[in-house]
């Protein structure tokens, strides 16, 4: 009798342990590039979104894809049929590079863990003309 309380016992301690320690465990060993984690991110950040980031940029939304993590801008003063798209990405994407491979946020959150950061730009009338790729490459990594 005694026994069986014992195994009893030890079972339902293992049992809320499983309950409570399990999932912890899983959950830390996610994969950063799976579309699950990147949506959960995404999410997070557009709870503040639209933002007017200055006079001329808006963050609309951010999404999550496999291995990608993508924003979406909108240029306020822009309009698609007066934009020399080939232009903008040859002046933009430099800075984008530089400022998202020096970030500890983009850089550690995302470009260490393998996952590319795309950065896709619409115009006034939220018509799409460019998108501009930072990969883990452009950060030697």
């Amino acid at each position: 009798m005694k026994q069986t309380i014992l195994w009893i016992v030890v079972g339902v301690v293992v049992g809320y342990l499983a309950w409570w320690v399990a999932p912890a465990y899983f959950q830390g060993s996610e994969d950063p590039q799976s579309i699950e984690h990147l949506r959960r991110e995404a999410a997070q950040l557009n709870r503040s979104l639209p933002a007017v980031l200055d006079k001329e940029t808006e963050l609309m939304i951010t999404e999550g894809a496999h291995a990608m993590f993508i924003y979406k801008y909108r240029l306020l003063n822009v309009s698609v049929t007066k934009m020399d798209y080939r232009k903008f990405i040859a002046a933009v994407r430099p800075q984008l590079v530089q400022t998202s491979c020096n970030r500890p946020e983009t850089r550690n959150d995302f470009l260490t863990k393998g996952v590319t950061m795309r950065f896709s730009y619409f115009d006034k009338d939220k018509q799409h003309f460019a998108t501009i790729d930072v990969t883990p490459a452009d950060c030697g990594l």
